[in-house]
């Protein structure tokens, strides 16, 4: 039987906040993991709940008034987030939902709060042996670590699973015990889905064979979590050695100077690290093949997953694909005020130019077409932009989203050089 003290203790052993949110479906797991945390709420520890309605039931919007009604019996906030699912060539409506829902879990998540999701021992089973036949290496098989830390834009969030060491049927007891009423949802019986099909058809006949088969794969996962621990360590030293003084930023000299083997550890470590999805091995030959050992004056670029790799001077860039942003565009300037680029994500400060107007100068603000020169004090005489970007080191594919500052219809400032 699982008590809220282990929890309690298991949560303040591993993370120091306590702020936590839990994703709350109303199905028996998130619903034993509510009533567990409901029990340790106090002054200290703040516990709310979020709903993801994705509208794929037509039972959906009963089960919102359900979850209402228990986090309200439990005095626990909850917040329900509507999502509109959007099919994706190669890929099933199941994964597009599950990342659909953590986006929006993980956007949700307040400063130093921890979400939890309620995966217990028979979904790391499960998920180990997906893993496996999918041909996944350390990383798949390590399946759910009980806390992750990942970087998502400008945060970075902490994800815990408090009930990874617990069967489901403990859970069926707890559930039992307290008389809980929770949402049976239907599509857990569709077998169209691999997890089902797993889960209803393959994992009974294994465990009538192996009765400690879910215990025995949840260890094999623990173990392979061990090993990728130490694997992570080493490629974090690995990768300190080879990231160029700019940033973050691979020096492709230096990695290649690394056996074959320890080059793609360290790339999947750079890309897992950044916090993009790791890359299958087909697409990993790809960006060894096409970009890291592409010609010198080339510009390749390999895209999966909402991640691009670019290559440019011996360097390789990593990256969310670039927004849409149309350079022909001229922005009047009143330079009293700040200036926002909302299709660049930037916000241009008054007092960069202030000091280089005078009272009846008219300011604007444009994009690179080709041609621009810039007249440089120091050296006494006008440089072309194109000159000054590639020295500055600025790759092409940013080139034309630069901000440039014309003063009377003349180029006086490039923002960031």
């Amino acid at each position: 039987m699982i008590h809220s003290t282990e929890i309690f203790e298991y949560l303040h052993d591993l993370i120091p906040e306590k702020k936590y949110l839990i994703a709350y479906s109303g199905g028996l797991d998130s619903h034993v993991l509510l009533h567990l945390m409901a029990k340790i709420t106090d002054d200290e520890t703040k516990v709310r709940a979020a709903h993801i309605h994705h509208g794929l039931q037509k039972e959906a919007d009963d089960w919102v008034i359900h979850c209402q009604n228990i986090t309200t019996q439990l005095d626990i906030p909850l917040e329900i987030f509507h999502v509109n699912l959007q099919e994706t060539k190669g890929k099933s409506l199941e994964e597009v939902a599950r990342k659909e829902r953590y986006k929006v879990l993980y956007t949700s998540l307040h400063k130093d709060e921890v979400l939890l999701t309620a995966h217990h021992q028979n979904d790391q089973a499960e998920t180990l042996l997906l893993q496996l036949f999918r041909g996944a290496g350390v990383s798949g098989l390590a399946a759910m670590p009980k806390i992750r830390k990942i970087a998502f834009g400008s945060k970075s969030i902490q994800h815990a699973r408090p009930l990874l060491d617990y069967s489901l049927q403990s859970l069926k007891d707890y559930a039992l015990k307290y008389k809980l009423n929770y949402i049976e949802d239907p599509s857990n019986q569709d077998d169209v889905f691999d997890r089902n099909f797993l889960r209803n058809q393959i994992m009974p006949q294994l465990r009538e064979r192996w009765s400690g088969v879910d215990k025995a794969l949840s260890r094999s996962a623990s173990i392979q979590a061990e090993t990728k621990l130490i694997l992570d360590e080493l490629a974090e030293q690995e990768l300190s050695s080879i990231l160029s003084s700019k940033g973050n930023i691979v020096h492709i000299p230096t990695l290649s100077k690394l056996p074959e083997i320890k080059q793609k550890l360290v790339v999947r470590h750079w890309i897992n690290k950044n916090g993009f999805l790791s890359p299958s091995d087909k697409k990993l030959d790809h960006i060894f093949h096409d970009v890291i050992n592409a010609r010198e004056d080339a510009q390749p670029l390999v895209e999966w997953s909402n991640v691009q790799l670019r290559r440019y001077q011996r360097k390789l860039y990593i990256m969310s694909p670039l927004v849409e942003h149309d350079n022909k565009v001229v922005i009047e300037w009143d330079v009293e005020n700040d200036l926002e680029i909302p299709s660049l994500g930037i916000n241009l400060q008054s007092k960069e130019v202030q000091h280089l107007i005078k009272e009846t100068s008219k300011v604007s603000v444009r994009f690179r077409q080709g041609g621009e020169s810039l007249f440089v004090p120091k050296k006494g005489f006008s440089v072309s932009l194109k000159n000054v970007l590639h020295e500055a080191g600025i790759p092409p594919w940013l080139r034309s989203r630069i901000p440039l500052i014309f003063i009377d219809d003349e180029l006086k400032k490039v923002i960031g050089i």
